[in-house]
């Protein structure tokens, strides 16, 4: 008979999955007109990545403590930042799956710097804008805006971007676009029809490949849960526990195995890619 220990895993790994498909499919949705929807990836993938890593903990904290899980203290800790939670996670891969990259590429650590402020403080960024007397955090609209650049500059290829320059060109000439519009970038300036133009494209265009980033960031967790179920049914088998504490998480979460081509063509995210 399955315990209360193997239903909270399950529910928890579902938790994590939906958040972190959710995030991805909010992400292709992203527009520079509706703000709000940046948000809505930014809350999901944070609430995602934040408790798969804290799952990683837990397991692993099993493992070294005879099955036994960490108490609320020692959670709570990490608080919600997730950067510090990766940075434990990953250390545990690198002992467990040596082979496998657990080092953040510059847009990786961009992208899970951005979430993990956001988790931390910056969700309550407009919040924090509208009332008196409260620190500001940093605009998380405004690190998207710097991680969208630099997936431009990673991802875009040369000879795409000569295209790009040459349609705004033959636009901006067709429309008379040479104004300013009412509307302001992810950055908090005024938009010109040039700038507005340029961000659009760039939000259309170089989300899925920030998609591929994620993807590729949290593609070794996939791995490291898989190992870490293998050394608690170790354990329970040798304590002569019957019935699992522990379900297949990976199992779960094979959307993380999608192969490049594949995650920068869906829009969609669900639990089998």
């Amino acid at each position: 008979m399955l315990g209360d220990s193997f239903n909270q895993f399950m529910v928890e790994s579902y938790l994590v999955s939906s958040s972190i498909c959710g995030g991805l499919t909010a992400l292709r949705k992203c527009s520079p007109h509706d703000k709000g929807s940046f948000y809505s990836s930014f809350f999901q993938l944070s609430v995602g990545m934040e408790r798969l890593f804290k799952i990683v903990f837990i397991l692993n904290h099993m493992i070294e403590n005879d099955l036994e899980k960490p108490d609320f203290k020692t959670l709570k800790k990490f608080s919600h930042n997730i950067y510090e939670l990766h940075t434990h996670c990953s250390t545990y891969g690198g002992k467990l799956l040596p082979n496998f990259d657990w080092t953040l590429n510059w847009q990786q650590d961009l992208i899970l710097t951005m979430l993990s402020d956001f988790a931390d403080t910056s969700r309550y960024y407009n919040l924090d804008k509208i009332v008196k007397g409260k620190k500001q955090s940093i605009d998380p609209l405004s690190l998207w805006n710097e991680i969208i650049n630099s997936c431009f500059r990673k991802h875009i290829s040369d000879k795409r971007k000569e295209k790009f320059e040459y349609d705004l060109n033959i636009w901006a000439e067709k429309n008379k676009a040479f104004g300013y519009t009412w509307n302001k970038g992810l950055d908090g300036y005024i938009l010109s029809q040039i700038d507005e133009y340029i961000l659009t494209w760039k939000v259309h265009n170089v989300s899925p490949y920030i998609v591929v980033e994620i993807i590729d960031m949290l593609q070794p967790y996939y791995h490291l849960l898989s190992t870490l179920k293998d050394c608690v049914d170790e354990i329970e088998l040798e304590k002569g526990i019957k019935d699992p504490l522990v379900p297949y998480i990976h199992e779960i979460l094979v959307f993380l195995l999608a192969p490049k081509k594949l995650a920068l063509s869906t829009k969609r995210w669900n639990l089998r890619y």
